[in-house]
């Protein structure tokens, strides 16, 4: 077990420990967290949808995805949905 967490932590390797910290852990962290910030920034607001929100909800600070966006159910936004979207807002 101990052998285990050395290796993960990037500790048991004989070219230096603090070198090894740094780029094994604390590297690994900061990826897995940057991960974790991008997809929490993209994703529809949703609670529990994984898509992508490209969609602003006017009015407000959300953006949704396709399937949730009260204006956007079906297919792709076209030009006469943004025109109709447009002549909408005050």
């Amino acid at each position: 077990m101990i052998r285990w967490l050395l290796h993960w932590s990037g500790l048991d390797d004989p070219s230096g420990a603090p070198y090894l910290f740094w780029s094994g852990i604390v590297g690994d962290v900061f990826l897995v967290g940057a991960g974790w910030a991008i997809v929490r920034r993209l994703n529809c607001h949703v609670r529990g949808c994984l898509r992508v929100g490209i969609h602003d909800v006017v009015g407000t600070p959300y953006r949704t995805c396709r399937k949730h966006h009260p204006a956007v159910r079906t297919g792709a936004v076209t030009e006469a949905h943004i025109v109709a979207a447009h002549k909408d807002v005050p």
